[in-house]
């Protein structure tokens, strides 16, 4: 069932103020972790918006745009954060702490949410729009991450619309989304560095794709504006803030919290059968084109992880919050395949349905699984 732009506006809407309320109360019930009082302490409250943009705050990530946010909040509600907590304190309750230092947070990552739910109704149907939220809300990193006041989930917000945006252009050349790409990688760049690896992905798909009608007509515009100014901006914060040297002691266990392993098979089978099909009708399908977009993402992550496999004389280990970018790409990549599967086997009603009874045993598992996690961890039973 697919409903007319009006219609999915205010569903998604709605979508995003259930979402907004949920991570409300999810902020209510998680304690101030050290992370988030340090970041609040030395990089929100002490330096001035000048600082920030400057560098000067002692932060290990020193791209202003989730701290110059943070600090505007604090400065709409006067609120500091009273004194940077002692080494062994870990989870602090301060319910006014917890509610303004993750209002923005929140705002990233319901707004993340509801632009999956938007961009499936929209193109596909209500079903497959519900049925990328259900994905979504089974990910044990969005619960993870979700109200934490650290740039994860504006990582994952701009990660999102980064993606989403390669697909609107994908299955709508005559798009002009590719005007709105250069805004998000800057935002991206000035959020993290590393988040040039992705940059780099979708900016070279992006040149190789070329049939936009924007690329067309601009010349080496979309290489200035997609690649290389991001680039730039990379260099500067890499090359100008100290390395902190990070070890990976957890490989498979840390890319199985960002990559939910149980797609890694549906995706084996989903681009067996696009092949096979390609082979008999000489034909592309509609979402098969963002499985290179996740195996280059992937293997992005997994480069990064190898990279800091050997590191000697470590000074911090690598956590799976730093590949957060993949979960946006894991939610799409799995919605796009289960679209796809159900419309080539609607033709065979006993296959349409073991093939729905997979897909949604899945997810049904992969929730129970995430809740037992949430609940072990009581990350929210404060």
């Amino acid at each position: 069932m697919r409903f007319n732009r009006g219609i999915n506006l205010g569903l998604s809407a709605l979508v995003f103020v259930l979402l907004l309320w949920t991570g409300f109360q999810l902020s209510q019930h998680k304690l101030i972790w050290i992370d988030e009082s340090f970041s609040q302490h030395v990089s929100v409250d002490h330096p001035s918006y000048l600082d920030i943009f400057t560098l000067n705050f002692p932060d290990g990530n020193k791209c202003p745009l989730f701290y110059v946010g943070q600090k505007l909040v604090s400065n709409i509600f006067s609120f500091h954060y009273p004194d940077l907590p002692k080494e062994a304190s870990f989870d602090l309750p301060d319910r006014k702490a917890q509610i303004i230092m993750r209002l923005l947070p929140n705002l990233y990552m319901s707004l993340g949410l509801a632009l999956i739910f938007y961009y499936f109704a929209r193109v596909f149907s209500i079903q497959a729009a519900v049925f990328a939220l259900v994905t979504a809300l089974v990910s044990p990193m969005v619960w993870m991450y979700w109200v934490e006041a650290r740039p994860y989930s504006l990582w994952f917000l701009l990660t999102t619309i980064q993606l989403l945006l390669y697909c609107s252009m994908v299955h709508d050349p005559k798009s002009k989304a590719a005007r709105h790409m250069p805004w998000v990688h800057l935002l991206l760049v000035f959020t993290t560095p590393a988040a040039i690896l992705q940059i780099w992905i979708i900016g070279i798909m992006l040149l190789l794709k070329g049939d936009s009608p924007l690329f067309q007509k601009r010349g080496l515009s979309p290489f200035i504006w997609n690649i290389l100014l991001p680039t730039v901006v990379f260099l500067f914060y890499y090359l100008l803030v100290p390395e902190f040297k990070i070890k990976t002691f957890f490989f498979l266990t840390i890319l199985f919290d960002a990559v939910m392993p149980e797609h890694l098979f549906i995706y084996v089978v989903y681009a067996l059968i696009a092949w096979v099909l390609f082979l008999r009708e000489k034909r592309t399908f509609s979402n098969a084109f963002f499985l290179l977009i996740f195996l280059l993402f992937l293997s992005s992550g997994c480069l990064i992880m190898a990279i800091h496999l050997f590191t000697p004389h470590f000074q911090f280990g690598f956590f799976d919050r730093y590949l957060i970018f993949l979960v946006p790409a894991d939610i799409l990549m799995f919605s796009l395949a289960a679209v796809d599967l159900w419309r080539w086997s609607r033709g065979n009603v006993w296959l349409n349905m073991n093939i729905i009874i997979l897909l949604g045993g899945l997810t049904v598992i992969r929730g129970l699984m995430t809740y037992r996690a949430i609940l072990g961890s009581a990350l929210y039973l404060h």
